[in-house]
């Protein structure tokens, strides 16, 4: 019989389930810092606890770290939590490095918070829940992401022994009530509103709340304010039940518009969005206008930067008031239409030279004076009209095609 084993690294999930860790994460978190906010910087839990496992990963765990650091240490932050859990390693890293911090940590739940999320929430040091916001709690899953043998098997027993004490441990610490007491909860899989959360200690204030949290059913999938939450709608109690809306049914699926706490939608691809005004497009993706934005004025800058730089390349061969205009005037133009101006000037000037030479020529009398006519020629030596024309239309060219020597 071929034995099957497992060599890839081993996912343990308190919810959603997550993919093998990758040093191109992408980021499942944002910070906001105090400028941006008006008030206390912000730290947003917006879905999954990570989509794939820090086990094993170095990379993002570092990045998050870089994000928080940019954050004084001093500073307090709200932690703004509305998830349905994902993976156990990123919330018990997230955490620990939360409750480090000096200035307080407060998380506000808003919507939702469960499994791995109310790891995250047991770290903080004030937790805070809008009235209608649920909490969930329930037992550690593992992913093997693979076949395993009897050993694979004994391993993974061993980490989930493990991983279920520590997290246990700190929901203790946090409700102060006993590991017995908050592991009998747990294996329970428990549902509470945002006052059974309090009354059990998870939560430390309820707040209230200008939105009320959305509840939706899709396809058997359980949703609060657009995100995902473990499990099938059928596994939510009866009190999350009732206050399920009807979701808007396509063709393709559901479509998820909405962000938690009536923040504006960000589209990953995924979802159909649409917008009928620039103001709409900037409310709903900010961080694309400001690439888009940010992208052509780099442009913009390039562009002028070349374009004064051709201009100084012609500008030895073009009069100085015209390379002024052409740079900083009100009719600036490229190197191209420069020279197309230049050459309209110099063809201006050119005229009057001619027709102010014929003017003196005709005033001074010298257009009737003839000269000696050559050796062997008879005529009166008066040139014709013609004959001055050319003469001075030579010099003219001359003057600004000089003939060099030689």
């Amino acid at each position: 019989m071929r034995e099957h084993k497992c060599n890839s690294k081993l996912l343990f999930l308190n919810g959603a389930a997550a993919t093998p860790a990758s040093p191109s994460n992408k980021k499942f978190w944002e910070f906001r810092n105090a400028a941006e906010t008006g008030g206390t910087a912000e730290l947003l839990l917006y879905g999954d606890i990570s989509r794939t496992s820090w086990w094993g990963d170095e990379v993002t765990p570092q990045a998050f770290a870089a994000d928080l650091a940019t954050i004084p240490a001093m500073d307090d932050l709200t932690v703004r939590i509305c998830s349905g859990g994902g993976d156990v390693w990123a919330a018990q890293a997230i955490g620990a490095m939360l409750e480090n911090r000096l200035g307080t940590v407060t998380a506000q739940i808003e919507g939702i918070c469960a499994s791995a999320a109310t790891i995250v929430a047991s770290h903080c040091k004030v937790v805070k829940a809008a009235e209608d916001a649920t909490y969930m709690i329930h037992p550690i899953k593992v992913n093997p992401n693979g076949f395993v043998d009897m050993e694979g098997l004994k391993q993974l027993m061993d980490a989930l022994t493990v991983m279920r004490t520590n997290v246990l441990n700190q929901y203790a610490k946090k409700t102060g009530h006993t590991v017995e007491e908050v592991a009998a909860w747990m294996d329970a899989t428990s549902w509470w509103t945002a006052a059974e959360a309090k009354e059990n200690g998870f939560i430390d204030e309820i707040t209230e709340s200008n939105q009320t949290a959305k509840i939706e059913n899709r396809n058997g999938a359980l949703f609060v304010n657009s995100i995902a939450v473990p499990g099938t709608f059928d596994d939510a109690p009866e009190f999350v039940r009732n206050r399920a809306v009807v979701a808007p049914a396509t063709t393709e699926g559901f479509v998820n518009n909405t962000d938690p706490a009536g923040k504006p939608a960000k589209n990953d691809g995924g979802n159909d969005m649409e917008f009928k005004n620039a103001d709409e497009l900037r409310n709903g993706c900010p961080d694309l206008v400001k690439e888009i934005v940010d992208e052509a004025h780099a442009e913009a800058q390039k562009q002028e930067r070349d374009r004064l730089a051709a201009i100084d390349e012609i500008a030895d061969a073009v009069p100085s008031d015209l390379v002024a205009e052409a740079k900083y005037g009100d009719k600036a133009c490229s190197a191209e239409q420069l020279a197309y101006r230049a050459a309209l000037d110099a063809k201006k000037k050119g005229h009057k030279l001619l027709d102010d030479t014929e003017d003196d020529a005709d005033t001074s009398g010298a257009n009737s004076v003839g000269g000696a006519a050559p050796d062997g020629v008879s005529g009166t030596g008066t040139k014709n009209k013609n004959q001055t024309d050319a003469e001075k239309r030579a010099m003219v060219k001359n003057l600004f095609h000089p003939k060099k020597e030689g």
